[in-house]
């Protein structure tokens, strides 16, 4: 009897033990995690078939009911093994950098392993730089600047531009950190490294842009002879502190995009007006440039800017 309450003893110390790694894991474990908590094949397998765990990849487990909206890519790199790391499109959505998408877990893993699974994306290469490495939380992932050279090839300009921006403006990385990684990676010959260095160079030394539509904009007026607009500029007035998404100062002239989308509902959509009102009665000349405006009327809008600068 007293074996067996040992035996209960240490089982239920493993439970604990491994819920609190699972709960730093976003609620899963390897199969090598386990046993080192002292948990056995035997006993891995009948907390498997009494439900109390479940396997979403091979050896790799989940307490049921627990985890969170990143447990699926915690998973795949336990699933793959010492090294792996999230990386590409599922990086690019944990680290919050625009217009990138990941629907499934996507991972790295070092040379010579080749794991396969239905329900991960893996790419395969020699060790990844330190440089390159860093963990968010529990996950072993790919910093956000590489994160970003690594989707450049599937995004087009406008949106690899706005991913770039999000990463310098929400600093998860610098214009300079970005150079610096494109020029060490560059005879890796990686699809849309050389769009993304040419957006950098491009971009000069303005503040962070917001929306895909600045993106597209920026682009368009910066592919014409027109002068080079302040990007983000503050204004003061009377009724307050105002930012505009693009200004020429000198002229008293501002270009912003809009759209009933960005506004939030009926609230923002006023406040935003009134904004205007306070910037046209100090003697600034606004032109709104709306979604539909910027992607299918692009020339339409260069005259605009070109009149407004020569009035």
């Amino acid at each position: 009897m007293g074996n067996l309450g040992g035996l209960q003893q240490d089982s239920e110390s493993s439970d604990l033990a491994i819920g609190r790694l699972a709960g730093s894991q976003h609620g899963v474990f390897s199969r090598p995690q386990a046993i080192a908590l002292g948990v056995s094949p035997r006993q891995i397998q009948r907390r498997v078939s009494q439900g109390r765990w479940d396997a979403p990849f091979r050896g790799v487990y989940r307490i049921v009911g627990s985890g969170d909206d990143r447990q699926a890519v915690m998973a795949g790199a336990l699933w793959a093994g010492e090294g792996a790391l999230v990386s590409h499109g599922a990086a690019g959505v944990l680290w919050g950098i625009d217009c990138v998408r990941g629907p499934r877990p996507e991972l790295w893993v070092p040379t010579p392993r080749n794991p396969r699974c239905d329900e991960v994306i893996v790419h395969r290469g020699e060790r990844l730089d330190r440089a390159d490495r860093t963990t968010l939380g529990a996950i072993p992932i790919t910093t956000p600047i590489r994160t970003l050279i690594d989707v450049a090839g599937r995004l087009e300009d406008d949106r690899l531009l706005a991913a770039m921006e999000s990463v310098f403006r929400k600093k998860l990385g610098t214009p300079e950190r970005l150079a610096a990684r494109l020029a060490a990676l560059r005879d890796s010959g990686r699809p849309g490294a050389g769009r993304l260095a040419a957006l950098r160079d491009a971009r000069g030394h303005g503040a962070p842009l917001e929306l895909v539509l600045e993106a597209k904009v920026w682009r368009l007026l910066t592919a014409t002879t027109l002068p080079r607009p302040v990007r983000q500029h503050w204004v003061t007035t009377p009724g307050g502190r105002y930012r505009l998404d693009f200004a020429w100062p000198e002229r008293k002239l501002a270009l912003e995009c809009d759209g009933w989308e960005h506004h939030g509902g009926t609230v923002a959509f006023g406040k935003d007006r009134e904004r205007l009102s306070e910037l046209v009665s100090i003697g600034w000349r606004v032109l709104l440039i709306t979604w539909r405006m910027g992607t299918r009327q692009p020339r339409r809008v260069v005259r605009w800017v070109e009149l407004a600068l020569a009035a």
